[in-house]
């Protein structure tokens, strides 16, 4: 009997062929992994990279303004490199850099405007301006003789804060109201409250202070005084040693805006007012804690007082 063609077939070749593709297709396998292996790790690489430039602070360019001055010449301004570290990028202040002789003359140039300014104005005024840093001064008819009125009520209630501070009183010690008219009493009508008190009433010395200063109260800056041995006294050992262009308590000619001449006691000048006022910041900047109360005081009356201007300052 004749075998067909199939009688050729070799069962251990076919088995090869099988191991063959087996072979092929485990390692085609490994290869699409390493392939994947090798992706993963430089996305991962570009992950990581993109992470740092992140961080990075980013490169910026500082641009000064440009300062000029009364004449519009341009103020030349320096930057403190300093002042900028690696992860801000904020600019310091720029310095100014002029000459003595330039800022006297932009000082008096400013000066002059104010002049003109305020002599076209209908009234009187004085100005008195010192700069707290550098001692500098602007004025406009400064020493001329005004009526005090309660812009003196700054100076004895600084004095009174002085007199705690050198021991020579305390504010809390008690004072009672005296109803007599004043010289003799506390009384005196007009701005205040304790007037309307029963004679007798205690109050303490930072009470009536506060009184004086917030409300302008006449009786409480009576007490005040009372305490501080009288106007003339206070006068004498206090105001006369800061600064007496105009003495409070001798009697001074003027003319008033209406071209009346006048005269009277309990004068002042702008620049006697603006000293008493550099005494009592100073006063603060050497005892904040003890001047306190008094800085609040002024910072916080019922009457918008020009002393509000510098409590932002403070």
């Amino acid at each position: 009997m004749k075998h067909s063609d199939t009688s050729n077939y070799n069962i251990y070749g076919r088995r090869r062929s099988n191991n063959d593709r087996r072979k092929t297709f485990v390692i085609v396998c490994l290869f699409i992994c390493m392939l994947c292996v090798i992706l993963d790790i430089i996305f991962i690489a570009k992950i990581i990279k993109k992470g740092k430039s992140d961080n990075k602070a980013p490169e910026t360019s500082v641009t000064l303004p440009v300062e000029t001055d009364e004449s519009g010449n341009p103020i030349e301004t320096s930057l403190d490199p300093s002042a900028i570290s690696e992860s801000e990028t904020t600019p310091s202040a720029a310095v100014q850099v002029v000459d003595a002789e330039t800022r006297a003359a932009n000082l008096e140039a400013l000066n002059q405007k104010i002049s003109d300014y305020l002599g076209k104005q209908s009234g009187r005024f004085g100005v008195y301006y010192i700069n707290m840093n550098n001692g500098e001064t602007l004025s406009y008819k400064a020493e001329q003789p005004i009526v005090a009125a309660s812009s003196i009520k700054i100076a004895y209630n600084t004095y009174l804060y002085e007199k705690a501070e050198a021991g020579e009183l305390a504010l809390d010690e008690k004072i009672a109201y005296n109803a007599a008219p004043y010289p003799d009493g506390d009384l005196e009508y007009g701005t205040g409250t304790i007037q309307n008190s029963a004679d007798g009433t205690e109050f303490t010395l930072q009470q009536v202070s506060h009184l004086s200063i917030t409300i302008s109260d006449n009786c409480g800056t009576n007490m005040v005084l009372r305490r501080l041995g009288g106007e003339d006294l206070v006068n004498n050992s206090y105001l006369k040693t800061i600064s007496a262009v105009v003495d409070y308590r001798e009697k001074v000619s003027y003319t008033d805006y209406t071209g009346t001449l006048r005269e009277g006691k309990r004068r002042t000048s702008a620049m006697d007012l603006a000293k008493y006022a550099e005494r009592t910041y100073k006063d603060y900047q050497r005892n904040p804690d003890l001047y306190q109360p008094l800085i609040d005081d002024l910072c916080n009356t019922e009457y918008n007082w020009v002393f509000r201007a510098v409590c932002r300052a403070v």
